[in-house]
């Protein structure tokens, strides 16, 4: 399925524009993704841009997706999109009681494994610098992750008013980018453009056979 046949069903739906869906599938074609982890997908119009690509893409692939149960009152919600746009067969969409968080220890638990992540929740230090770990576990060697909201804060966010100041103007996001991907000796980091940044698992080099 094209891109613009998404990006027409979905109109001015939060949040993902059709700019950087297209951005999103040149990452997802250069790298051959084929098991893509999404974080958060509130209305599910992300989620519908990454399956559309996959759909294009053809053969075996697809994304699993999750966000709190409150997701499934939006109008419309992810399986809506999905069904309107065929796309079902290639979505697992999860609803969480409380956090991704809890499903990600599932997900190790079970041995899943990734090719991809794009990592767009939680929206502070505590769940975005844990997922990062949690998805460190889940995803294969060469495997991506894709930062959203790069340089978003909580300044200003009424339901971040009890946080501390400095809470709330630091930006969580960059912070696990710097800090945990950036001192993480399996990671390169590739870029950072806008509000997403790109890091990528390294492949392990087998040992070579000692010869005596």
């Amino acid at each position: 399925m094209k891109l613009e046949t998404v990006a027409e069903h979905v109109g001015a739906l939060p949040y993902m524009r059709l700019t950087q869906a297209q951005k999103l599938k040149k990452i997802i074609t250069k790298y051959d993704c084929k098991n893509l982890l999404e974080l958060g997908f509130y209305h599910g119009v992300s989620t519908m841009y990454m399956a559309a690509t996959l759909d294009e893409l053809g053969g075996n692939r697809s994304i699993t997706t999750i966000d709190k149960i409150i997701a499934k009152e939006n109008n419309p919600n992810i399986n809506q999109l999905a069904e309107e746009l065929g796309l079902s067969s290639r979505i697992e969409a999860i609803f969480e009681e409380r956090t991704y968080l809890w499903r990600l220890m599932k997900f190790i638990e079970e041995g899943r494994k990734f090719d991809f992540c794009y990592l767009d929740g939680g929206h502070n230090w505590g769940d975005t610098g844990f997922a990062f770990f949690l998805v460190d576990k889940l995803l294969v060697d060469g495997g991506l992750i894709l930062f959203d909201d790069f340089t978003w804060t909580a300044e200003g966010k009424d339901w971040a008013s009890a946080w501390p100041e400095e809470e709330k103007r630091t930006s969580p996001v960059e912070r696990t980018w710097e800090l945990l991907v950036g001192q993480h000796s399996s990671y390169k980091r590739l870029w950072v453009k806008d509000a997403w940044a790109l890091a990528r698992k390294k492949r392990k080099t087998p040992l070579l056979p000692i010869r005596y």
